[in-house]
């Protein structure tokens, strides 16, 4: 079961965005609370006893003041995911950096909801050594240590494990912001390519060989230079140029 709250000053805003958010989980089959606000006070009177898990607000809104109960919830619950809306002129604040992970709606569609509020609860699912993605009807959990590369392919993503290949849908630069911060030794070789440098045994300016024998091409010379930086030292081979 996953804690949801809402924080909007305006009734509309606040009806559209659970009610959204509630059908989106539902078509997944996720368990989640719900508890709305429509001021700071309200929300930071009940976070000590029910803080949520992933909290949908206006980051301007009752005169910032909602962002002060953000951080407030924020330090009640580490994990805490925040998905705000803000106006076209806003200017970033300091304190947002409080509340990491957030994610900020470009705009307050059905879409774009329903993608960050999955996005969110993947966030959530996974701890440091896990990464979660969704494949009709379930959410997947893996090891970081045991993926050994991704693969993108338009708006899907291909996810290479020591024991399973599988698809879904999320583009590769998301997936790299979301598991960088868990594991450092994911590397980008190319725009279509995430490697876990634990299964790279040897690499040229073109490719990279895995442990199994795989072979993924190196796209461009900043990405071969920062493989060369990293395995200078490592006992890692460096090959001469494969000619094909």
């Amino acid at each position: 079961m996953i804690n949801l709250a809402f924080c909007y000053e305006l009734n509309d805003e606040l009806r559209f965005m659970k009610q959204e958010v509630i059908n989106c989980f539902q078509q997944k089959g996720i368990a989640a609370t719900v508890k709305c606000y429509h001021n700071a006070y309200e929300l930071l009177r009940c976070i000590n006893c029910n803080c949520p898990d992933i909290l949908f607000y206006d980051i301007e809104g009752d005169n910032g003041l909602i962002r002060e109960a953000a951080v407030a919830a924020k330090k009640e619950n580490k994990k805490l995911v925040s998905i705000v809306t803000q106006r076209r002129d806003y200017v970033p604040n300091i304190k947002d950096t409080l509340l990491e992970p957030i994610f900020v709606l470009p705009e307050k569609s059905r879409r774009h909801l329903w993608s960050y509020a999955s996005l969110a609860y993947e966030t959530v699912l996974d701890d440091e050594d896990s990464f979660s993605y969704y494949v009709r009807p379930d959410y997947v959990h893996v090891f970081v240590e045991d993926i050994k590369y991704f693969a993108s392919e338009g708006r899907r993503t291909h996810i290479v494990t020591s024991d399973c290949h599988d698809t879904f849908y999320q583009k590769l630069d998301v997936v790299e912001r979301l598991i960088r911060p868990k594991n450092g030794h994911f590397l980008r070789i190319h725009k279509s390519y995430l490697v876990n440098a634990r299964y790279i045994s040897s690499y040229s300016r073109d490719f990279v060989t895995l442990t199994t024998g795989e072979k993924l091409r190196i796209s461009r010379y900043e990405y071969y230079k920062a493989l060369n930086n990293r395995f200078r030292n490592s006992g890692i081979r460096r090959c001469p140029r494969y000619t094909e």
